[in-house]
């Protein structure tokens, strides 16, 4: 906006910012975006081949002053992100620690740039989701929070089969069955199911919290609950979800709603391996982008009862979402259409 060119740093290169900074690069003509930076802290020997990727996708390389030598020794020429930090106008925080770097970085910096945090950065700023709430973005506010795969999905799915439907849900109940880790961790697996507390009395856990505050934003208020597990698998997250509505549904509906639907995909499939050998196969980056991945033989219909199971495209989700809101800022009149670009990557069936 106020900068002349349109630049976006990225920092981070996990299971989130890794892929995120090669969707940025790859489509930033299209976008419209003059510079995409990533910000990579160490450097490591065994990650020059992940560097190097990223470079070719035509991202630039930025790290701190004091290991741009080692960089320079790894055969990269890296850019001091002080000068980064500058030069772009949107800041994609994917790291575990978006608010200390608020607190200690981004706070002193322009107040016309637009920051972001990912899900786990729990009050950095309103919740945004593409496809859910598009409406929240605007030139007054600088700082979002990218909802969660697993916010994307239950959101989702309230969205889908309540809001846009008029349905009048009496209560949303969701449990998380999810993965270990990621298959490029080492750290952190679980070897055996292993429960997470319900540590808060009126949501359960953190997703059900995170979705009411996500809706909350526009006044809406839902009777949502949540509880999660962790599996020893590393393939994708898995949401079982009951939707109890004021009035009795149609099974037919919501085939006919699931069918018309943008953001969720629908599969046959009842193995989370075989989705996510798909996304490995078809995917950007081996990510499925879509909200998530309703498995239509588990839909049940009784009454006024809606359940079923979908899976969660984990750290895939959740990328359109910081593309849709970096764009926004550059082109508040035409970013919905720039996003068109990546309709190639949403399938309607796997």
């Amino acid at each position: 906006m106020s900068n002349k060119e349109n630049n976006i740093l990225v920092v981070g290169t996990g299971t989130i910012g890794e892929p995120l900074i090669g969707l940025l690069a790859e489509h930033q003509k299209s976008l419209g975006i003059d510079n995409v930076y990533f910000f990579k802290r160490t450097p490591l020997s065994d990650e020059r081949g992940k560097v190097e990727a990223l470079i070719r996708k035509g991202s630039k390389l930025v790290s701190t002053n004091d290991v741009l030598s080692e960089f320079n020794n790894l055969g990269f020429e890296a850019e001091d992100v002080e000068k980064a930090y500058e030069k772009c106008s949107v800041i994609i925080d994917c790291t575990p620690s978006g608010n200390s770097n608020w607190e200690n970085i981004y706070s002193k910096l322009d107040s016309s740039k637009r920051f972001m945090a990912q899900g786990s950065e729990h009050g950095f700023g309103p919740f945004f989701a593409w496809g859910i709430n598009n409406e929240t973005l605007n030139p007054k506010n600088n700082k979002y929070l990218i909802a969660s795969c697993n916010t994307h999905n239950i959101a989702s799915i309230v969205k889908s089969f309540s809001l846009d439907t008029d349905r009048e849900l009496l209560e949303g109940r969701f449990v998380c069955l999810r993965r270990a880790n990621d298959v490029s961790q080492n750290d952190s697996f679980a070897p055996s199911p292993t429960i997470t507390k319900h540590d808060n009395q009126e949501f359960g856990t953190h997703h059900a919290r995170d979705v009411y505050e996500l809706f909350n934003q526009d006044g809406k208020e839902l009777n949502l609950f949540s509880s999660a597990i962790k599996l020893p698998t590393q393939y994708m997250h898995t949401l079982w979800f009951n939707l109890a509505f004021k009035d009795n549904l149609e099974f037919d509906s919501v085939m006919s709603e699931l069918e018309n639907n943008d953001f969720l995909m629908t599969t046959e499939k009842l193995s989370s391996n075989k989705v996510f050998s798909f996304g490995r196969d078809h995917g950007y980056h081996g990510r499925l982008l879509s909200h998530g991945i309703v498995a239509i033989d588990s839909l049940h219909v009784k009454n006024n009862n809606l359940t079923g199971y979908c899976f969660t495209p984990q750290d895939g989700n959740a990328l359109l979402s910081s593309v849709a809101a970096s764009v926004n800022y550059f082109y508040e009149d035409s970013w919905e259409e720039k996003m068109e670009v990546f309709n190639q990557y949403l399938f309607k069936q796997i």
